[in-house]
């Protein structure tokens, strides 16, 4: 799961206190765990299979909850796109791949966002009610037949939601282009091309300040969907351990 989160990248956490972090979060399980794990007969291709297991279900856990993080980040960088400034990419650490100026602003403000809405306890209690859903000692899933296509459809959400939450701005700069557009055609003497990217990011910037507290109030609709991450889980593997 902390290999996919943005909150627990590779560029920014460290390997060893990454690591740290998973075994201390993990401790709290051991008392609740160790009946099963004790009481089932162990052997090499067990243990090889648990580990692989208990990675996937940390790998689907960690793509499902890292969504609402990426869908701000890619609101940013539609907006930055739109006006002109993707040209100004940088490395974003937390996600170790090239982002936009307000695409790294957006990402960082979610995660902040997140964990002062307590988003990071939703993860944590979706993390550890797992383990009823899927037990230690039963490593074979019942996937439903429709399990990838819900899984890729996540993107599908990704792409919509994005494209919604930046839609204000967005309008706000195709307006402001077609009044360049308007000038250009009747006052063609005018260097509008020189003109267009600053009224276009002052717009948007101004756009953004109205629509912030609105923006933010889906982005907590988006951390409640965090919480609600184990009832799709249980749709797709079935019932599994003990309820």
């Amino acid at each position: 799961m902390f290999l996919v989160l943005p909150l627990f990248n590779t560029q920014l956490v460290p390997g060893l206190v990454r690591f740290a972090i998973a075994g201390a979060l993990g401790l709290v399980m051991v008392p609740a765990l160790q009946p099963q794990v004790t009481a089932a007969d162990w052997g090499t291709a067990q243990v090889l299979g648990t580990i692989v297991k208990e990675a996937f279900i940390g790998f689907v856990i960690g793509y499902l909850a890292a969504i609402p993080f990426w869908i701000f980040e890619a609101v940013g960088f539609l907006v930055d796109n739109q006006r002109g400034a993707s040209i100004a990419s940088t490395l974003n650490p937390l996600t170790g791949n090239d982002s936009s100026p307000l695409g790294l602003m957006f990402n960082q403000a979610f995660i902040v966002f997140f964990l002062l809405t307590g988003g990071f306890s939703l993860l944590l209690g979706t993390l550890y009610d797992s383990f009823t859903l899927w037990s230690v000692t039963q490593w074979i899933p019942v996937l439903q037949p429709e399990s990838v296509p819900v899984m890729l459809s996540q993107l599908d959400r990704l792409v919509r939601l994005a494209m919604l939450f930046a839609a204000p701005v967005l309008v706000a700069m195709f307006l402001a282009e077609i009044g360049l557009a308007l000038v250009s055609r009747f006052a063609p003497q005018l260097q509008v091309f020189f003109m267009a990217m600053p009224i276009k990011s002052a717009l948007a910037m101004l756009v953004l300040m109205l629509y912030a507290a609105s923006l933010f109030d889906y982005g907590a609709d988006q951390v409640d969907a965090v919480g609600r991450i184990l009832t799709l889980l249980r749709e797709q593997w079935g019932p599994f351990g003990n309820r």
